[in-house]
């Protein structure tokens, strides 16, 4: 697989991640890592970083490395541990997915969400199925 076409493909599609801002700097075979600027839309009323806001980038970097494996999956279970809070005056949240598993159905990857500074907000472990369907970019 072209990891560049993956990265193209997936910050040119006009759909969720793309409407948070987030957006696909790597790819290699087993890995992702996804970046996201912040701003007011992401914050809970208590003046941090919505947990939703950090789930949804580490399930994202998390699905683009088990995608670089070259067929399309879909989550099926992800845990989320938060360390450290983002509080506002983030500015950045980047998602590291590292694999762990590349079985024939199940993919498993640690997902690491860090801020601009480069301090762990979360780690997270997620888990998806392949659908068998080849990406085809």
């Amino acid at each position: 697989m072209e990891f560049q076409k993956l990265i193209d493909f997936r910050n040119g599609f006009p759909g969720f991640t793309k409407e948070m801002g987030m957006v696909v700097t790597e790819v290699e075979a087993g890995y992702a890592r996804v970046e996201m600027e912040l701003d007011g839309r992401s914050h809970n009323p208590i003046g941090s970083i919505h947990g939703g806001v950090i789930f949804a980038i580490a399930d994202t970097a998390g699905g683009v490395a088990a995608t670089s494996r070259g067929s399309y999956v879909t989550t099926v279970s992800g845990s989320i541990n938060y360390l450290n809070p983002a509080m506002q005056g983030t500015k950045k949240l980047i998602a590291a997915a590292k694999e762990l598993k590349a079985g024939k159905n199940i993919l498993v990857y640690d997902v690491t969400v860090s801020d601009e500074k480069g301090r762990v907000i979360a780690e997270t472990r997620m888990t998806y199925y392949s659908l068998h369907k080849p990406v085809e970019l």
